[in-house]
């Protein structure tokens, strides 16, 4: 999935800082590169289903395995500021570099300071290759053939070329002499900075796959299976769909197929529908992402792009209107369809900045033109019932969430997704519970008495 924005990352709590997001949900990296890593997987949907099961398989293998030792914050940023010294020391050989470290700054305090920075990077640097090499072998003994697991082996090799493995350990114990150190220096720093670099990298990789496995851990989360093509009338199937951030969330069933690839969700405020939308849009967000989602199972094709509107406000800064926002956003997607994207869709209330009758016709002539897209899923709430009949007649799905009206309880909102229109008018039913009309009443009859 190549195709997203920051109002469906805002809208979907991908990245929010106002609440707790995803990335809050996935995060125990250690690293700061891990996190770095981490959010960069949240902001770069995939795109293949080869990728997708690449990384559902590597995160289950870091389940099986503990990496802790190989993790320690205080030295990556230790390691990260030894390749970027200032006045990186490049020259053309190791004997020309060595005569000049020798005959600059050889007595001199911040030499000796430095020597013992050098010393403990170069130290670290072994260590981490080392017990890379530890890992990444008992992952090929337990069969993991993963291509990614190939990438993380070259990378380290590239280190390794040209590299005595004794001297390397030497480095390890910590034992090694002030020429040792020089040239170690000569070779992290300059001939293989950016292949150390690239084991940072892999390390990071590492930190932030191992989070997403700690993390889901006795969680009630699954990997989806994925398809790149529509093989069948279902285009997603997720059994037992609920809200990552609803402590005991009520869980749905939400079968989308191509003959009905267009939802109509009604219902009054309160009774989840928003909620609904992003639940939903949670699910396929974090398939794309080769992360588990937050149901019992699930099986969705892939698209090209996730687009939410849901809490779309303003632009001061433009002088555009909530209503003038919302026909832009409608326009971008109509030229994404129109270019020949698959997008997966989420509309919650729109048209709400017109007056009903134009919002009634809006809609309906926006639904009828997203029918056409039958490779591409839309989900849209609305409160405009009116136009159910029509759309009905155009096999446009409808669906509502249950609710409750109870003269004693008051509005029991169970929060289960249905077929059909809701025809309850909380509203009326609300306010004559509370008696509002009679204090109005009475208000105005002791007045006339008066």
């Amino acid at each position: 999935m190549s195709i997203v924005d920051k109002q469906t990352l805002a809208d979907l709590n991908v990245t929010n800082n106002r609440y707790k997001d995803m990335i809050d949900f996935f995060d125990c990296t250690v690293t700061l590169g891990g996190r770095d890593m981490l959010y960069s997987y949240f902001l770069e949907p995939l795109s293949s289903k080869l990728e997708i099961e690449n990384r559902q398989h590597l995160i289950l293998f870091m389940q099986e395995v503990d990496i802790s030792d190989l993790l320690d914050k205080y030295m990556m940023q230790d390691l990260e500021q030894y390749l970027s010294l200032p006045q990186e020391p490049y020259s053309p050989s190791r004997a020309t570099y060595y005569l000049e470290m020798v005959s600059t700054n050889f007595l001199s305090l911040d030499f000796k300071k430095r020597e013992i920075l050098i010393k403990r990077s170069i130290h670290e640097i072994a260590k981490v290759i080392e017990e890379l090499i530890v890992f990444l072998e008992s992952a090929r003994l337990k069969d993991h053939t993963l291509i990614i697991l190939e990438e993380y082996c070259q990378r380290v090799n590239c280190v390794l070329e040209d590299i005595d493995r004794g001297e390397l350990k030497q480095l390890i114990k910590n034992k090694f002499s002030k020429e040792l150190m020089i040239k170690y220096d000569y070779l992290f720093r300059n001939i293989k900075r950016n292949a150390i670099r690239g084991v940072f990298h892999v390390l990071y990789h590492l930190d932030a796959l191992f989070s997403v496995a700690k993390c889901i851990k006795g969680k009630d989360l699954v990997f989806p299976e994925i398809h790149e093509q529509i093989s069948d009338s279902d285009i997603i199937s997720i059994h037992g769909a609920y809200n990552l951030f609803i402590e005991g969330a009520i869980k749905n069933d939400v079968e989308i197929k191509r003959e009905n690839n267009v939802w109509y969700l009604t219902g009054a405020n309160m009774t989840g529908k928003s909620t609904l939308l992003k639940t939903i849009g949670s699910c396929v967000y974090l398939a794309h992402l080769g992360f588990p989602v937050p149901a019992d199972a699930m099986k969705t094709v892939l698209f090209d792009g996730i687009m939410a509107t849901i809490n779309l406000g303003d632009n001061l800064s433009t002088g555009a209107s909530h209503f003038f926002n919302e026909v832009l956003r409608v326009k971008h997607l109509a030229e994404l369809l129109a270019s020949g994207k698959r997008m997966f869709v989420l509309m919650d209330e729109l048209f709400k900045g017109t007056n009903h009758r134009d919002a009634s016709e809006a809609t309906l002539e926006l639904v009828n033109g997203l029918k056409e897209y039958d490779n591409s899923v839309f989900l849209l709430s609305s409160h405009i019932t009116e136009i159910c009949p029509i759309l009905q007649k155009e096999c446009v799905a409808q669906k509502h969430l249950e609710v409750q009206l109870d003269e004693k309880a008051g509005l029991i909102f169970t929060y289960q997704l249905l077929d059909g229109v809701a025809e309850e008018k909380l509203g009326m039913w609300l306010l004559r519970k509370e008696g509002v009309f009679e204090i109005l009443r009475k208000v105005n009859f002791e007045a006339g008495q008066n």
